[in-house]
């Protein structure tokens, strides 16, 4: 089984490759988007995004454990973290990305609460 290190490092390196893929998809579709860099406590989550010129801030999750609730509040909190780094007034739309066992990025889950979404596409 190994030791916890060594897990420890297989999972951060899944989730680096999930994130470089996912990375270079959005490039590949046209979308403006950089990694953001890890900041402890003040974290502001994996990749953000410019849709219609507005930022949107993904926190990628590639485990086998599914904690949707942890997943949630670990990328709303971020969202604030970035627009709190960046003197935004509004905080930026978050969503979850999380890898699917033996399936393509293409392929991954996408979680925003019904609230957001609603607020995003009032008006349709």
């Amino acid at each position: 089984m190994g030791n916890g290190k060594a897990m420890s490092s297989y999972g951060k390196r899944k989730g680096s490759l999930f994130e470089t893929g996912i990375l270079k998809l959005l490039r590949a579709k046209g979308f403006l988007a950089e990694r953001l860099r890890l900041a402890g406590k003040d974290d502001e989550g994996d990749i953000v995004v410019m849709v219609a010129g507005k930022p949107a801030i993904f926190e990628l999750k590639a485990t086998a454990k599914m904690d949707l609730p942890q997943f949630w509040r670990e990328a709303t909190l971020e969202s604030v973290n970035y627009a709190k780094a960046r003197g935004l007034i509004a905080t930026p739309p978050s969503y979850v990305i999380v890898k699917r066992r033996s399936a393509s990025l293409e392929q991954a889950w996408v979680i925003q609460d019904f609230k957001q979404w609603m607020e995003l596409n009032d008006g349709h």
